[in-house]
């Protein structure tokens, strides 16, 4: 049975919102088997697709005694999700037969192809997915009597609307929406209302600071005590720009993080430091080359297994993204004993070797949003220099208060920050205020263009 917090709204100074939270890590072990076990003997049953793909590999459930043993399961890849909906449309394998009726339908950005369609039943939409988006907002303060605004427009994207309806549906706070109001018309309706949490992208939450100065208002002012951010690399991925939210706004910063396809991952406690939904998803950390476990808390490709969803269940999906890794045996000030999340280094594809080092859009993003000279827009691309070989260039805008006189300067200081951090010289290219794209939802920073 899966344990909820709905209870607990009823009081307020519950610190933990379930206890999955503070489960000693030996019984989370024996939890995380269990369910895997039965959602392995459930798909083998149910989903001709899974047991057509682990038949074709050679694995089948007696096979799995131990957690070790997950390595005999296949992988998971996004293009077989969409291929199943191509041909057995509209969901594919993400429908399991018999599962229905839908009551919510999620949907990938499509940004590296055709978005995948993700359904929900009550149960898995509520009472799984929203398990773990409530933690993320418990662990951030957000309880009955509060007031949030949750600034992106209302799409398919999942991250920001179980946020949304975990705030509203089981917390119990009130919850402002608007989807189409402009940037103004936010400011103007946070102060209004009296909104003291703001949820939204890390590019669009700094955004909006900006517009609020370019009209005047002091964010500082407008009473947002505490912030959550999701959509792409926060605060636990991105100290800078956690940092540069902090300032902003003058709020206390909160970072969640997850995929689509299975569930909220990770989320930020009081302390800064980001835990895992160990009793929803199992993760692993992988040698992009090998595929074979990195040691605790080293980088490596991040590989995500639902343990408790049952319309879509995703096994040993590869994410694509590059984690900084996780610390299994680490215990928190906070006093949870789910393992720490050391945040995301990159996509696979933002992340290009130059010289035998590797440089990530998150790398690179903290150097840029540590120097107060520069704007919060920049991009990287990958191109090829004169002589054929790799080379990383940096386009980054400065504060609008900078002279043109002391541009070049800010340009030098950009690329020796950035050469210390890589041990690469990069070409950093200093463009006007307002040059590169603003983005609302989640920003596409880098571009490659060897090709």
């Amino acid at each position: 049975m899966l344990m909820t917090g709905v209870r607990q709204t009823t009081d307020i100074n519950y610190k933990y919102w379930s206890p999955a939270e503070i489960m000693p890590h030996s019984e989370m072990k024996k939890l995380q088997l269990r369910r895997l076990q039965e959602q392995i003997n459930y798909l083998w049953e149910k989903s001709a697709f899974y047991r057509e793909k682990w038949g074709k590999s050679g694995f089948c459930p007696d096979k799995l005694k131990s957690l070790e043993d997950i390595r005999h399961i296949p992988f998971l890849v996004k293009e077989e999700i969409r291929v199943s909906q191509e041909q057995n449309p509209p969901y594919g394998m993400m429908k399991i037969p018999g599962r229905g009726p839908f009551i919510r339908i999620g949907m990938t950005s499509g940004t590296t192809g055709e978005p995948v369609l993700i359904p929900f039943t009550e149960e898995d939409y509520f009472g799984v997915y929203c398990e773990g988006a409530v933690r993320s907002v418990w662990a951030a303060g957000i309880r009955k009597g509060d007031i949030v605004h949750v600034a992106f427009g209302f799409t398919p994207f999942l991250g920001l609307a179980a946020s949304y309806d975990s705030c509203e549906h089981l917390v119990g706070a009130l919850v402002i929406p608007g989807g189409t109001w402009s940037s103004l018309m936010r400011l103007r309706m946070i102060k209004k209302l009296g909104v003291n949490v703001l949820m939204g992208t890390p590019t669009y939450i700094l955004h909006l600071a900006k517009v609020a100065e370019e009209n005047g208002v002091d964010p500082r002012a407008l009473g947002v005590r505490a912030i959550c951010t999701g959509g792409e690399p926060g605060a636990m991925s991105i100290p800078n720009t956690g940092m540069r939210l902090e300032k902003a706004w003058g709020s206390k910063i909160f970072d969640f993080c997850g995929t689509q396809e299975t569930n909220y991952m990770a989320w930020m406690c009081d302390e800064g430091v980001g835990h895992i939904n160990e009793d929803l998803v199992y993760c692993e950390v992988l040698d992009p080359e090998t595929n074979e476990p990195v040691a605790p808390g080293e980088s490596g490709k991040l590989v995500v297994t639902d343990l408790v969803g049952k319309t879509h269940p995703c096994i040993r999906f590869e994410t694509g993204d590059i984690v900084n890794g996780i610390e299994s045996e680490s215990l928190c000030k906070c006093g949870r004993t789910l393992s720490i999340f050391k945040g995301f280094r990159g996509r696979t594809g933002d992340i290009i070797k130059v010289r035998g080092v590797c440089v990530s859009v998150a790398g690179i993003e903290n150097v840029i949003r540590g120097i107060k000279e520069c704007s919060d827009n920049y991009e990287y691309l990958a191109v090829k220099n004169g002589t054929g070989m790799d080379q990383i260039k940096v386009r980054i805008e400065p504060q609008s208060d900078i002279s043109s006189e002391l541009w070049d300067d800010v340009r030098k200081k950009v690329a020796e920050s950035l050469q210390l951090a890589f041990m690469v010289n990069m070409d950093v290219e200093v463009v006007p205020p307002g040059t590169l794209p603003v983005y609302e939802l989640k920003a596409k920073r880098f571009r490659d263009l060897r090709s």
